[in-house]
């Protein structure tokens, strides 16, 4: 099955390219194309520079970086479609780095993810099984023999 949708995403990207190529030329298709490209890289940088930014401030205050580590595979993601050749691919590639958007895709990713990891491993912690459980208050003292 992926390998029949990797086809006809094939076949729609052609055809676009066709299409556009049609209306406005060969030369300014291949210059939007470039363009696009171009721009693509610009905003992977600026993008993910920030995510990284994100990260780092999230682990030195000790929250978990489940958003920022999602916006970060996002942005890659978002970034490698706009470098490909292809209208189809550059629109999803932009609504991948652009941050509006991109919070849509993180909350459609998280569902999907959500929907096929099993429920008993959704709620694994690395601190043990009294994690999200308030911490026992400590009393010190001595034990009287008597």
């Amino acid at each position: 099955m992926p390998v029949l949708i990797l086809i006809l995403l094939v076949v729609a990207e052609i055809y676009v390219l066709i299409t556009v190529g049609s209306w406005i030329g060969a030369g300014f298709t291949i210059l939007a194309l470039i363009g696009f490209s171009l721009l693509g890289l610009y905003l992977l940088k600026r993008e993910g520079s920030k995510a990284f930014r994100a990260l780092r401030e999230a682990m030195d205050t000790r929250r978990p970086p489940h958003r920022e580590i999602a916006d970060g595979v996002i942005i890659f993601l978002g970034g490698l479609l706009m470098l490909l050749p292809g209208f189809i691919s550059d629109v999803v590639g932009m609504l991948c780095l652009l941050p509006p958007t991109r919070a849509l895709v993180r909350r459609a990713l998280f569902g999907l993810v959500l929907r096929r990891v099993p429920a008993p491993m959704r709620f694994l912690s690395s601190r043990g099984p009294t994690a999200g459980r308030p911490e026992s208050p400590v009393i010190e003292g001595e034990i009287d023999p008597r």
